[in-house]
């Protein structure tokens, strides 16, 4: 499940290269509610990537923005489970568009 994972001493947990392949990463807190999307990298370091892991948000995971609206929490849906993410959390989830 973490294979491939860049968390070693840089500020961020990313899936390994050249596996996003959609377009440019844009944060959660800026994608489009309603859509299903797919981790890229998380931006924070590596007790914020151990944090989004224990609640199954890892780079390459895919899930679904229910609710977002710029500054306040957003809502998604990810392994059957709905999480509310703060908009500090969201804006470090970086996503694409899933295919």
């Amino acid at each position: 499940m973490f294979r491939g994972w860049n968390c070693g001493k840089r500020s961020r947990c990313c899936a390994a290269e050249g596996e996003n392949g959609r377009g440019p990463a844009l944060p959660l807190a800026d994608a489009p509610a309603g859509k299903r999307l797919k981790v890229a990298c998380l931006g924070g370091g590596r007790q914020f990537c151990a944090r989004m892991a224990s609640m199954g948000i890892y780079p390459g995971v895919e899930m679904e923005l229910l609710c977002s609206s710029g500054g306040s929490p957003c809502l998604v849906r990810v392994h059957g489970g709905t999480l509310s993410l703060g908009a500090g959390l969201s804006r470090e989830i970086l996503v694409v568009p899933e295919i």
